[in-house]
């Protein structure tokens, strides 16, 4: 199926969902609707376009899945609720392309530095979706980013799923249920009793839903660290970064 393919399959279920649905237009994967007499709305469908093409037999699943998220774009605005906002983990190339698509992205949306390659987005964990709110809204909770920290990820303790260690011989794998895994950065976990490994501690989160983790002594793993990253970065969704990161002073830093 090809991109224009799934995108028209995409807007034809999400019409079902949302009466009154317009099509404004495709374009590849992006593609706009409109309700009524409101603006347009931008769907991009990078993500699960992905997921199709490493799945093709899950389509019908696929669609399903995003295009419940989406129908929640056009559900009335409700305030943000402090108990449902979580900390996302993202790269600088996500923030490059946002700024891209979205006008004044940088200036609007809630975001602090974690690194020099990464950075948090706060969120609010929905039913259907992670919706990514604007200062604007973020003001009238009259909390500083400083709380909203504490409290995301004191949030994301009661979303996340058992965290489960998978490997053995020093490389590890670490999962919690398939959204927040790159987020589990932000936790007090990150010792060598947690993870026995070769030297200091190093991970790759290429995407969302997995980190792995090995030692900086450990030549074999780091290998297979990278080759991991590289093959996640060419053809997963939901990407995170495609760097390498060593654990010093209590955070994650870019291993050089």
């Amino acid at each position: 199926m090809t991109e224009s393919e799934f995108a028209e399959k995409f807007f034809a279920e999400l019409k079902k969902k949302v009466k009154g649905l317009e099509l404004v237009s495709i374009n590849g994967l992006e593609v706009v609707t409109k309700l009524k007499d409101s603006d347009n709305y931008q769907h991009f469908l990078d993500n699960s376009y992905a997921e199709y093409k490493n799945e093709p037999k899950d389509l019908k699943n696929v669609i399903e899945k995003y295009t419940f998220a989406s129908k929640d774009l056009f559900l009335p605005e409700e305030p943000i609720q402090l108990k449902r906002i979580v900390p996302v983990i993202k790269d600088k190339r996500y923030l490059i392309e946002s700024s891209k698509i979205i006008e004044n992205f940088e200036n609007t949306h809630v975001y602090e530095k974690y690194n020099s390659e990464l950075y948090i987005f706060y969120a609010e964990d929905k039913e259907n979706t992670i919706s990514y709110f604007t200062k604007e809204k973020f003001e009238h909770l009259n909390v500083g980013i400083e709380t909203i920290k504490e409290k995301a990820i004191e949030n994301l303790n009661s979303v996340v799923s058992k965290m489960e260690r998978h490997g053995e011989n020093g490389y590890f794998m670490l999962t919690s249920g398939g959204d927040y895994e790159a987020s589990l950065i932000l936790f007090d976990i990150w010792n060598k009793e947690n993870f026995p490994v070769n030297g200091n501690l190093i991970i790759g989160i290429p995407a969302r839903d997995v980190v792995f983790v090995t030692g900086t002594n450990d030549k074999e793993n780091i290998e297979k660290l990278k080759n991991t990253i590289n093959e996640i970065n060419e053809s997963g969704d939901h990407l995170v970064s495609d760097k390498i990161f060593e654990f010093k002073n209590g955070k994650f830093e870019l291993w050089k």
